[in-house]
């Protein structure tokens, strides 16, 4: 199995303190917002972004991503729009990019159509909180490491 490296091995290489890393939910507060703060955060400092993926039911967040969440969807977020949305975003900036968000829109998606489009857009990790890391091991490592993203 081949290691994963991309721009985040890069980061933690370079910078081992005060990193800061900003998260942010797609689609909020306006549906085609997501580049525009991406952009921004890069220019003004950010050492990497953790981009959230909507949910309808993101029960293990607190009140202020929950609303983010039903905003985004209300706009209009899916997964694939993000996606689209994000294509090009690696020739405008050059910090780690990451997903953040709840397992079951990335299995709606395919696990493995998620991970080549995030290798495709220049995804470097994603952040699955409620996807135990056993069955990760078992089942869906090999594709993660297989298309370079760190989970």
């Amino acid at each position: 199995m081949k290691s994963v490296y991309n721009s985040l091995n890069g980061l933690f290489k370079n910078k081992n303190s005060e990193i800061m890393s900003i998260y942010f939910t797609a689609g909020f507060p306006e549906l085609n917002s997501t580049v525009e703060i991406i952009t921004s955060l890069a220019r003004h400092g950010a050492d990497m972004l953790e981009i959230g993926i909507p949910f309808s039911d993101p029960v293990a967040d607190g009140p202020i991503i929950q609303k983010s969440n039903t905003i985004a969807l209300k706009n209009g977020m899916s997964l694939a729009l993000l996606f689209k949305q994000l294509e090009g975003i690696k020739k405008i900036i050059n910090i780690p990019l990451l997903l953040m968000g709840y397992f079951n829109p990335i299995l709606q998606f395919g696990v493995e159509n998620f991970c080549k489009k995030c290798n495709e857009v220049g995804i470097d990790g994603v952040i699955i909180p409620d996807l135990p890391f056993d069955i990760y091991i078992k089942k869906y490592k090999h594709i993660f490491q297989n298309l370079n993203i760190h989970f």
